[in-house]
């Protein structure tokens, strides 16, 4: 019979559930400033597109990395949904990605650090499975 997940699962689990809410939230944006009228929703817009999105796409995977996800799954909702939307610039979603594979690398290498000094092991090569 299988056993549940333990705590560090369930942490890593919430953190990449938060990951995927937020950066389907950040999407989810551009639509809404596209219905309001006047010259706020562009200033809003640009807000977004060019400092809002690339800095969640380098914090984001660096938090969650940081609970245990593989950097691969950590940096693939971010910079993935800015590319498979299109709703901002191709080279801005180009850099979403690589800012957020940078981040998930940056938030593992940092894990496997703070493991070091507390003399564990990585998280990943502690779990047996059975």
């Amino acid at each position: 019979m299988a056993k549940g997940l333990s705590p560090a699962d369930r942490k890593a689990l919430g953190r990449f559930a938060a990951l995927v809410f937020a950066a389907l939230a950040l999407q989810g944006l551009y639509p809404l400033l596209l219905l309001m009228e006047g010259d706020a929703p562009v200033l809003l817009m640009v807000a977004l597109t060019y400092g809002l999105l690339p800095i969640a796409a380098l914090l984001l995977p660096c938090w969650v990395a940081l609970g245990g996800v593989h950097p691969l799954a950590a940096c693939l909702p971010v910079g993935g949904l800015a590319l498979l939307f299109g709703l901002s610039p191709a080279w801005v979603g180009l850099t979403c990605l690589l800012l957020s594979l940078i981040g998930a690398a940056a938030g593992q290498e940092w894990e496997k650090r703070r493991n070091k000094e507390a003399g564990k092991q990585h998280a990943g090569k502690a779990r047996k499975r059975n």
